[in-house]
Parts: C-alpha cells; sequence; structure tokens
C-alpha cells in the first residue's frame, strides 16, 4: 500500500508541473543556437571542439581498443609489433571486418570533426559578425573549418576510400547519404583545401600557435594533388602540385632532429601539428572544451607502444611493443635517420624505433606514457620529396633528382654534426640519370627513410600500387614484403584490403549505405 500510495503522489505531481501551460513559452534555461555565437569568445569555442576531434586519434582509452591510429602505422613495411594484439592492421586476418572497433571510432570521430566544422561554415555565412570584436579571427575561422573538413576526408579516403560526402549540417533530408566513390572523395578534400588557402592567415600570433594557416592548406592540396595524380594518372594534377608547392614558404630545418623535439616544435620546417601538451583550462591553442561530458581529457599523443625503457617503463597499457621491420633495418639501418633512433639496450634486441620518444627528445606525462611532444602531421621535407615525384612524372627528371638530394644533403650534413653519421652517406644521386623507373625508386627509398614511423608508408604503398610505380599483389608478412614481426602469417587481399571495411553500425543506421566496400 505504501509503494502504491507513492506512485500516486508522484503521478500528482507529473500532472502539476509538466502540464503547466503558463510554462509553455518560458525562455529556455541555457543557450540556444539562435542566441549564441553573439561574440568571438562563443565562434571560437565551436572552433575548439572541431580541432579537438584531432586529439581522438591518439586517445589511450578508446572503448575495447586504444591508440587508434595504429590503423596506418602498422599496415606498412616500416613498423611491426610484438605481440600480436592488431593483427587486424598488420595482418590483414578475420578481424579486420565491419565489427573493428578501431574503424568504429575512427569514422565516427572523423565525421564529428567534419559535422563541427559545418557548424562554422553554416554560422560565419549566416551571422554577421562584421561588428565584433574580433571579427578578423572569425573570419579566418572558415579557413580553418575547410582545412580540416579537407584534412578529415583525406582520412577517410586513405582509410575507407569510398565513404558519405556530407557537406552540410546534418538534418532530416541528409542523414542516409550514400557513398561517393572514393575519387570524388578526393576532389572534395581538393577542394576545401583550395579554398581554405583563400582564407587563412600565413601565420598566427603566438598564443594562437598551432592553428592552421595557408602553408598548412598549401602542403595538404600539394599532398592531395599528387595522391590524385596516382590515381588517375594525369600529368596536370602533377604540374598543379609542383605550382602548389612553389607558394610554401616553410624551409627544411639543419637539423632533422627538430623535427621530433619537444622543444623545436612549430618550426620552420612545419606544416601542421597536434600541439600536444599538459590538460590545463588554458593552453597554447585554448582545447579544453570538446563537449559537456568529458572535456578534452588528455591534450597529449599516446605513445605508450613505442615508449622504450630507460626514462620510465613502458605503459602498462602498451601491451605489445612497436618494432622497426627487419626489411628497413636491413636495408637502411646505418642511415642516420634511421640508427639515430635505435638503440641496443631497449630490451627488444635495439628494434624499438624511438622517433618522438628518445629520452631527449619527449616529455611525458604520467601515469599513461602519453607525450606533449606536438605530432608532426604535414612537414616540409614530406612535401620535398611528394614534389620529386610530381617533377618526375610530369616529365623533370633532374629536378626529381635535386628535390630528393635536397633531402639527403640535410640528412647527411646532420649525421656528421649529431655523431649518427660520417658525413659521407648518404650521399647524392647521380643528376644526370634519365630512367625514370630508376629515379622513381630512388624516391620511393627515400620516403621510406625519411619518413619511416610517422605514419606515411600505408598510404605511399597504397597510391604507388594503384600509379603502378609497384606492385603489392602477393605480397605476405616476409621480409620482402610487409616484413612482420609476428609468427602468423599475413593475409593481405590486394582485391580487398587496400581499403578498410566500413564499420557496421554506419551500415546499420544509413539507409543509402547499401553495400560495404569489396570483400566485406
Amino acid at each position: 500500500m505504501k509503494n502504491r500510495y507513492k506512485i500516486f503522489v508522484c503521478l500528482l505531481l507529473l500532472v502539476g508541473f509538466s502540464c503547466d501551460t503558463d510554462r509553455v513559452d518560458s525562455p529556455p534555461l541555457g543557450a540556444t543556437e539562435a542566441s549564441y555565437f553573439s561574440n568571438v569568445i562563443e565562434f571560437r569555442n565551436v572552433m575548439i571542439g572541431a580541432y579537438a576531434k584531432l586529439y581522438d586519434y591518439y586517445f589511450y582509452n578508446v572503448p575495447g581498443t586504444n591508440w587508434p591510429n595504429s590503423l596506418w602505422l602498422l599496415p606498412g613495411d616500416d613498423i611491426t609489433e610484438t605481440n600480436a594484439t592488431r593483427t587486424a592492421e598488420e595482418l590483414f586476418d578475420g578481424s579486420m571486418n565491419s565489427s573493428n572497433t578501431r574503424l568504429e571510432w575512427m569514422f565516427d570521430n572523423i565525421y564529428e570533426m567534419i559535422q563541427k566544422t559545418s557548424v562554422i561554415l553554416d554560422k560565419v555565412n549566416t551571422v554577421d559578425f562584421s561588428n565584433y570584436e574580433g571579427s578578423d579571427e572569425i573570419a579566418f575561422m572558415e579557413g580553418e573549418a575547410f582545412f580540416l573538413r579537407a584534412y578529415s576526408y583525406y582520412n577517410l579516403f586513405n582509410i575507407f576510400g569510398n565513404v558519405p560526402l556530407v557537406t552540410e549540417r546534418l538534418g532530416a533530408n541528409n542523414t542516409n547519404t550514400p557513398k561517393s566513390d572514393k575519387l570524388e572523395v578526393l576532389d572534395q578534400v581538393i577542394m576545401d583545401a583550395q579554398t581554405a588557402i583563400g582564407i587563412l592567415p600565413e601565420s598566427w600570433d603566438s598564443g594562437n600557435r598551432g592553428r592552421a594557416t595557408k602553408n598548412s592548406a598549401r602542403g595538404l592540396l600539394a599532398k592531395a594533388l599528387v595522391f590524385r595524380g596516382n590515381y588517375t594518372d594525369n600529368t596536370a594534377d602533377y604540374t598543379q602540385a609542383i605550382s602548389v608547392f612553389n607558394t610554401i614558404t616553410a624551409t627544411l630545418n639543419t637539423r632533422y632532429l627538430d623535427n621530433f623535439d619537444a622543444q623545436f616544435e612549430n618550426n620552420q620546417e612545419s606544416l601542421f601539428e597536434v600541439q600536444a601538451a599538459a590538460p590545463t583550462a588554458i593552453n597554447n591553442i585554448f582545447l579544453y572544451n570538446d563537449g559537456a561530458w568529458r572535456g578534452v581529457e588528455d591534450m597529449s599523443v599516446f605513445r605508450g607502444m613505442m615508449t622504450p625503457t630507460g626514462k620510465g617503463q613502458v605503459s602498462n597499457l602498451a601491451n605489445t611493443r612497436f618494432l622497426i621491420t627487419n626489411k628497413l633495418l636491413n636495408a637502411f639501418g646505418s642511415d642516420p635517420r634511421i640508427s639515430y633512433f635505435l638503440r641496443p639496450d631497449d630490451n627488444e634486441e635495439g628494434r624499438i624505433f624511438q622517433k618522438y620518444t628518445a629520452d631527449e627528445l619527449d616529455e611525458r606525462l604520467p601515469p599513461f606514457q602519453s607525450s606533449i611532444n606536438n605530432e608532426r602531421v604535414l612537414r616540409y621535407g614530406d612535401l620535398v620529396l611528394m614534389i620529386a615525384e610530381a617533377e618526375l612524372k610530369s616529365g623533370n627528371p633532374s629536378a626529381a633528382i635535386a628535390h630528393v638530394n635536397q633531402i639527403r644533403t640535410r640528412a647527411r650534413d646532420w649525421g656528421l654534426t649529431s655523431g649518427a653519421g660520417d658525413g659521407i652517406s648518404p650521399a647524392n644521386y647521380n643528376t644526370g640519370e634519365t630512367n625514370n623507373a630508376t629515379i622513381m625508386q630512388w624516391i620511393m627509398d627515400e620516403r621510406y627513410i625519411e619518413l619511416a614511423g610517422e605514419g606515411q608508408r600505408w598510404w605511399d604503398l597504397k597510391r604507388w600500387h594503384e600509379a603502378g610505380d609497384l606492385d603489392l599483389t602477393g605480397w605476405t608478412g616476409s621480409d620482402e614484403h610487409f616484413s612482420t614481426n609476428l609468427a602468423s602469417s599475413s593475409q593481405f587481399d590486394v582485391n580487398k584490403h587496400l581499403l578498410f571495411p566500413l564499420p557496421q553500425t554506419e551500415i546499420d543506421r544509413n539507409e543509402g549505405i547499401l553495400e560495404n566496400n569489396p570483400g566485406y
């Protein structure tokens, strides 16, 4: 009887309060969209949310997994692991399927970034902010939004290939968007990056370092154009990439190590970095609010799986070690850009590749071996080698060789001054070489060495296969091919695994997707 009485009283209260017609037109308790975007701070808070999604690429506590960017660190032939905890990526085994939690995490968070940029693009074109204090910054935010959307679709293109293209805010009319062909996705990257260049500033003040600039968009655009040239064999893409590259105002660091040293972040070679730092209310890119439920709880980059012994033990979260492959070690291990980052006392036979994480480079945060050393997303050295390829493909082999030699000269000189090299190797290539296949191999090898462990190799292998520069057909886990450290064999299928599957959760909720990527 007591329980029945309580229920009766509760029902009376609901009738008395929830059905009060006088409350219908009462103002909301908090800000609504209609009343928001009334000053630069409110615009900035939404822009913050878009940038903050970058940290989810490195979040150590992803449900059911961690460190999701192993999706592109492990499929190539430069990095391998020890304990077979990510065989989906490295061995392309049966766990690479539409239920893979890392794929779902990345897919969802990339689209969250796209939607956050869509809000900015909507508001900068519908709100009259011309009289706001800080109106110049708001105008630049449109360019930031286009750049981040371009970078989002660049990653979707590389991971999934065929994905829904959503360029407006989600609403009743576009929640069931079908997949677009991967080249249409790449076209969107190019269009957005081009638009961003016309809006972004050349630089920001020191309090806003890390925000996208014209150089950020130029670098992404040049890369995307070379990628499209690889897929379409259109020489015009290569020549346009060269033209864009020539407008980039960055230069190579004399010290190769500055690209990975926490003491030299956002330097002259950097085009765009994830601003890793200790989580505080105010930071150098003010990333402290990515949603009411959590904020950005760790503005760092999780490197636990690549953290060597020495300055702290490897994190308990890291149940594996990421090692350099035998293929890379045997072919180019004497190059200072490889040998410098290997330590014989790492308890893994000198195989942990300590780029970013060597003691003198890193700044780590307990207890999860997170790092406040920035992730270099785009750097000029990468672009120099991209344009070497563009020069070769557009009929200028001598220019291509000159770009490769520029990178090798920097490596050779730095190796001598750092004690990691002898000042002789790597020697420059013969500028009189005319065999395109030979020069292309030089370019591919140079990218292998220069960008080892930086997450570029899998994207490179895929596009070179599409361009006919190499053939991934029949690649195995042997040292000749993917060079896995694992005992199990690779199940790589070139007709299937160049694209990863769309998450089943997306297929279930999106009626416009009628089938997954081929083979899944």
